[in-house]
């Protein structure tokens, strides 16, 4: 099982072999990498905070609780490292969720144009959120965490983080809603020219 090398792994580091800590990297640097250029939206970025993210695992290793997940707590980490940036710094991030791309082989060209758009804006608006909400929405919606592992991450209660999720989701619908209707007006009156 991942979880019991993953504690093996870390009592050999522990125990004086710092060299098995890369294998630790390894295994979690996609991940950790992931979550940090979704959240900052700039590749060297993301591998400075990817970078500091391992620093910071390695040097608080005996902090590390073996009852959860090493997974969860790393990406806690990189999700609040991610975090404290974004307040510091104000950045686009990438497109956030590729589960919205229309596939090509079965659409028209129009069809395309109007979901690229429609991603675009989604994107934009969720750039948009405070942070600490940006975040339940990228590791619940991009990088699949269940509510019980976003808690983890997060050290939130479970009622914190379904309210939040559900009102960033509320604040995502409102914004896109609000720019459709600025778009419709914009429309009527290009039409009635």
């Amino acid at each position: 099982m991942l979880q019991d090398l993953d504690h093996k792994i870390i009592e050999d580091v522990l125990q004086g072999d710092g060299d098995k800590f890369g294998e630790i990297i390894g295994r979690y640097k996609n991940g950790v990498y992931s979550i940090c250029m979704r959240m900052v939206g700039d590749a060297e970025e993301a591998r400075d905070l990817s970078q500091e993210t391992f620093i910071k695992a390695y040097n608080n290793l005996l902090k590390y609780n073996p009852e959860y997940k090493f997974s969860t707590w790393i990406f806690k980490i990189a999700t609040n490292l991610s975090i404290d940036y974004l307040r510091r710094k104000k950045h686009q991030a990438l497109p956030l969720d590729e589960k919205l791309s229309m596939p090509y082989d079965t659409a028209s060209a129009e069809d395309m144009y109007l979901h690229r758009c429609n991603k675009d804006e989604i994107e934009r608006v969720i750039q948009e959120l405070p942070p600490d909400y940006k975040a339940l929405v990228i590791l619940y919606h991009k990088e699949g965490l269940s509510y019980q592992n976003i808690c983890d991450v997060m050290k939130l209660p479970m009622s914190k983080v379904k309210n939040r999720l559900h009102r960033a989701r509320s604040m995502l619908k409102e914004r896109l809603k609000e720019i459709k209707e600025e778009e419709s007006i914009w429309t009527a009156k290009e039409l009635q020219i």
